[in-house]
């Protein structure tokens, strides 16, 4: 029976949802997924101006007012910009608008109230039907897919009758001859019978072929076990059915209930649901009806078997402008309005909780309702229950109103608010030091002390307050915070900020927990404050920013594209002028320094001319330098993230401007581990970051999982051109596992153009690479590398060439073979799109397919392909044929090919030819069928075709140095290399532009490597040694093994013929051989 009851309750739970669909409703859409309608994503675009957006429906328009801010139509969504502010029409607070963004960008409030999900719904209020319009309005930068509002009709779908039949009186089947059973409908308040001819209605009635379900209404076998007339039950006429739901089951196959209904305009019974059941144990069926003055006929659908009916319902159309209504009461002195507080059961009562302080009186017959009013009809009468004492006191009033002989019964529960529990953690996050009780919807009042006196507070640093969580910036509470939930409260405690030689302060000027009273070295003078997390803080003109100095230095500022033209000037503690930058970027977000040669420590100062916007600010002490310079090249402190984020500071200003000559960052091996850093900047144009070792050389962040997403998450974020990137590899650790279904988790998302990969691996899951050159014409090239991933792991627009590239589809499960991976997901504007030649495939997942459809003009090309698990990759001709049939949206492929596919032994299995038929996402629309297999037309492919005047290839050609000599503690080379790598032992030494070196160690071994003109550095022509007790074991290592085909292809293990065998040693040197294997 509990089981039953708790089965009665979700039924009737299902019942109330679906009392929200309304039977004439207006409902006006503004769809700029599928551009509906039509014409709306070109026809919207409101930019610092105020304007209207027709809907799907004529006289339906959705006011924009975008005096701040912006909504601009895409190509199958819409922009909404911070501030922006939408004004949707509603009439009824029965209305209900409902927002959906693109996954994860729903960045908006709706009715005042954050948006937590992708799609949101929100029924108007009262005060919102007074102003006419529910608003929503841009918190961040986001886009949205649809706006819908349902402007509900007087006449609405309600739920007439229901019956799970544990209520019904129990009726034997065989003597059930023209037996009457009188029922009533809700809301529309008719008096129906429905008449039983051998058919069993049992309240308690189990079955073990269904045990889930208890009461039942029961054909009978007719003839066996029923002969008067064929089985039947009947309902009087309605005046409105609309649909019917019902629950059936059966003891076997081949049998069902046959539903038929009979209404206006119906010579005979019209079957609406005549067919065999198809899970016996149980299935719900959803009968459309629309008739008018309708009957209702159940039998079976084979008259020598059982069927079984466990839950009904009957829905209908009703004139609801004459149900009886409560109009306004006021509680304690408050008026409230009730059609924002009550919510209608399954029965057609209307019920409401209302919590009120224990400082307040409760209601009672001591302390009625006041000023109590109906919108329809007069108040019959109000009753009060009150039980419990003290804190746990309640009272149930209970108001009928009547109108037109009719009843409705208004049931509100008055009780008081329970207190919440404060619970302070220590630093640690996991130590509680205190607690404390505060009633709902309470402010805080004042924070514990004795909490506040067990903090752990170290010399240096101070105690801020309490926040959210320990994450940096994190907003904190105040005494004025109202608590609404059990709540926890984290220490903040940070470093005390001076004029320090050293220190590095960073500022995150878009985070609203930003707090410049928990920061010495960060005081505003002025009109500045946050405004937002897209702009950051806003600044007028003559504001200031005081900001402490140990001395040299710079000072980072991150820029606003929507800031006013004027300087930011920066001023010593003399005064003196130091240097200025304009506010207004060129690219929002873009970063700049202002360089400080001053050697005064103290308080300097920031001063704006006009109206700006900042993101962010970082104070950065020099006075001991982050890295070593040589000219135009810079090495970073080895394993050092901070050396290597100034020196790429310090860079990319040297470099802001498009001919400047290039620049080489340096990194020797090691781990710089940036934490959960995310989108760090390459914004100066020609710069090369080189590492020593591809797979020793690491960058790596993690991003919090909660920042996961395409555009959110990446390691290094390239804004600039020419960019070079040779012998490192670029690692997000996002917690993939831990996402859920997506994690996004980007390497390298590349904004400019003509970017060169060399000898550089990327590791990470979803999206693991992002070409993303605004106008989805960019040029890049890798060569010699390694990406890893699962989903889309190779995305973006522009033209993109892999040569010798080595691609690992990563499991989606951890710890097993498991999922289906994508490489790529083409999303171009250009003439080639992405191109694959002779790269190899290692497959650690299920099976996987070579790439899908993404948007605009989607091509893909696979040339001269290895594939180590050539059985796992998917080809069914359905869904897959080596790629993904269908595209992502509606951006079918355009051109998907490949030549030939080979296995781990070089067989080629790919056909001949191959036929397919390329499809959007839900299969609607389709191209016509095409062979996707390159013949004579792989040979067009080049890079010359593909690059034109840009020679990628040229570029990252290796130079050697050669006749490495070693003589009287004399290290000499020949070359006419810019920069060369000197290794001692396999470690990096020095870098120097000379030919020699004196190397005054007799137990040593070296190796010298030369640079080619983009920075990077070839292989290591030998070692040489000083001393005849030199130990060669650390330089003559091997760190990675490397086996080629005869015709460049990489393998994964040796192959029948010719074999290449290239080892790498620890110093960078390489050697290569040849294996036959017959």
């Amino acid at each position: 029976m509990k089981r039953n009851l708790l089965r009665f309750g979700l039924f009737s739970l299902l019942l109330v949802f679906a009392c929200i669909a309304k039977a004439q409703d207006v409902t006006a859409i503004w769809d700029f997924q599928n551009n509906l309608p039509e014409g709306i994503n070109t026809a919207t675009n409101i930019q610092s101006a105020t304007g209207e957006v027709k809907s799907t429906v004529d006289g339906i328009s959705m006011h924009v007012d975008a005096s701040t801010g912006k909504l601009k139509g895409r190509t199958s969504d819409v922009q909404f910009n911070t501030s922006t502010k939408l004004q949707i029409p509603v009439k009824s607070a029965k209305d209900v608008v409902t927002v959906t963004s693109y996954p994860n960008y729903h960045n908006y409030t709706i009715g005042g109230v954050a948006a937590t999900a992708d799609i949101t719904d929100h029924k108007a209020s009262s005060a919102e039907v007074a102003q006419g319009y529910v608003e929503v309005i841009a918190t961040a930068n986001c886009y949205l897919y649809q706006i819908k509002v349902v402007q509900a009709s007087a006449i609405q779908e309600k739920t007439l009758y229901s019956t799970d039949f544990t209520n019904w009186e129990n009726v034997d089947g065989k003597t059930a001859n023209n037996t009457v059973v009188n029922l009533k409908t809700l809301y529309s308040k008719e008096a129906f019978t429905m008449t039983l001819n051998g058919v069993e209605i049992n309240p308690k009635g189990t079955n073990t072929k269904f045990p889930d379900r208890t009461g039942y209404m029961k054909t009978l076998k007719y003839t066996g076990e029923y002969s008067t007339a064929e089985p039947s039950a009947v309902t009087s006429a309605l005046a409105n059915i609309t649909k019917i739901t019902l629950h059936q089951a059966a003891t076997g196959s081949k049998r069902g209930i046959k539903v038929s209904v009979k209404g206006d305009g119906d010579a005979d019974w019209v079957p609406i649901h005549n067919q065999s059941i198809v899970t016996t144990k149980g299935e719900d069926l959803s009968l459309d009806v629309n008739r008018t003055n309708c009957q209702i006929k159940f039998e079976s659908f084979t008259l020598n078997q059982n069927a079984f009916v466990t839950d009904l319902a009957i829905y209908g159309n009703v004139d609801m402008s004459k149900t009886p209504m409560l109009g306004s009461f006021s509680l304690n002195g408050e008026k409230y309005q009730a059609v924002d507080i009550f919510n209608e059961d399954a029965t057609g009562k209307q019920l409401a909780t209302f919590l009120i302080s224990k400082k307040a009186t409760l209601i009672s017959e001591n302390n009625p309702l006041t000023d109590i009013t109906a919108d329809n009809g007069t108040i019959k009468s109000t009753t009060y229950t009150t039980t419990g004492e003290g804190k746990d006191q309640k009272t149930v009033v209970s108001i009928v109103v009547e109108a037109n002989g009719d009843e409705a019964t208004y049931e509100l529960i008055v009780a008081f608010k329970p207190d919440f529990t404060l619970t302070y953690y220590n630093i640690d996050g996991t130590t509680a030091i205190g607690t404390q009780k505060i009633e709902q919807d309470a402010q805080i009042g004042s924070f514990k002390k004795e909490a506040e006196e067990k903090v752990t507070v170290a010399d240096g640093k101070k105690f801020r307050g309490w926040a959210s969580s320990l994450k940096q910036d994190e907003k904190k509470y105040t005494t004025s915070s109202v608590i609404t939930s059990d709540t926890k409260l984290y220490a903040v405690v940070t470093d005390i900020e001076t004029a320090n030689t050293t220190a590095r302060y960073d500022f995150n000027l878009q985070k609203e927990g930003f707090c410049a009273d928990d920061h010495e070295a960060f005081c505003v003078e002025g009109n500045g404050k946050w405004h937002n997390t897209t702009h950051g803080w806003s600044f007028s003109a003559g504001d200031k920013i005081k900001i402490l100095m140990g001395g040299k230095g710079y000072i980072k500022l991150t820029l606003c594209n929507y800031s006013t033209t004027g300087n930011i000037t920066l001023t010593d503690p003399k005064g003196n002028k130091i240097a200025s930058v304009d506010a207004k970027a060129s690219k929002d977000g873009l970063s700049t320094i202002l360089q400080n040669n001053s050697t005064e420590s103290g308080e300097y100062t920031l001063t704006f001319a006009a109206t700006a916007y900042l993101h962010g600010l970082s104070i950065v002490n020099m006075t001991e330098p982050a890295y070593t310079q040589d000219g135009n090249w810079y090495t970073v402190k080895a394993g050092d993230a901070k050396s290597f984020i100034t020196t790429l500071e310090i860079v990319n200003a040297a470099n802001a401007a498009t001919d400047t000559p290039r620049s080489y960052i340096f990194l020797p091996n090691g781990t710089y581990d940036l934490g959960d850093k995310c989108l760090t900047q390459i914004s100066g144009n020609n710069i090369s970051i080189i590492g020593e070792n591809m797979d020793n050389t690491i960058i790596v962040n993690k991003p919090a999982v909660e920042n996961e997403g395409i555009g959110t998450t990446a390691t290094l974020l390239n804004l600039s051109n020419n960019l070079y990137l040779q012998d490192i590899t670029l690692k997000d650790a996002l917690d993939y596992y831990k996402t859920g279904s997506a994690g996004r988790a980007v390497c390298l998302q590349d904004r400019g153009t003509q970017t060169i990969c060399k000898n550089v691996k990327m590791l990470s899951y979803q999206d693991t690479y992002y070409s993303n050159e605004p106008n989805g014409k960019g040029q890049f090239y890798f060569e010699d590398s390694e990406i890893h991933g699962t989903v889309d792991y190779v995305c973006g627009g522009g033209d993109v060439y892999f040569n010798r590239v080595l691609f690992v589809n990563e499991s989606r499960k951890e710890g097993e073979k498991s999922g289906e991976d994508v490489i790529a997901a083409p999303n171009s504007k250009s003439v080639w799109g992405y191109i694959f030649k002779d790269c190899t495939i290692e497959n650690k997942a299920k099976a996987f397919s070579l790439g899908r459809s993404w948007n605009n003009i989607t091509r893909l090309t696979w040339l001269n392909t290895t594939i180590n698990q050539k059985d796992e990759i998917l080809n069914d001709d359905k869904k897959y044929a080596y790629f993904t049939i269908n595209a992502m949206g509606d951006a079918m492929a355009d051109k998907f090919r490949l030549d030939v596919l080979k296995d781990a032994e070089g067989n080629v299995f790919s056909p001949a030819e191959k036929k397919v038929i390329f499809k959007n996402s839900d299969a609607t629309k389709q191209k016509a069928e095409e062979n996707i297999i390159l013949t004579e037309e792989a040979a067009t492919y080049t890079l010359d075709a593909v690059f034109g005047d840009w020679k990628p290839e040229a570029k990252a050609a290796q130079t050697t140095a050669t006749a490495t000599t070693l003589k009287d503690g004399k290290l000499s080379w020949t070359g006419d290399a810019k920069m060369y790598l000197v290794a001692k032992d396999g470690k990096f030494y020095t870098l120097t532009t000379e030919n020699s070196l004196i190397v005054n160690d007799d137990k040593a071994s070296f190796t010298v490597r030369a640079a080619n003109g983009m920075g990077g550095f070839g292989t290591a022509n030998g070692t040489v040694s000083t001393g005849i007790n030199s130990t060669m074991t650390t330089a003559t290592t091997v760190i990675k093994t490397a086996i080629f085909a005869a015709d460049g292809t990489q393998l994964s293990n040796l192959q029948k013929g010719i074999n290449i065998i290239v080892k790498t040693f620890k110093d960078g040197s390489k050697k290569t051989s040849k294996v036959i294997v017959k």
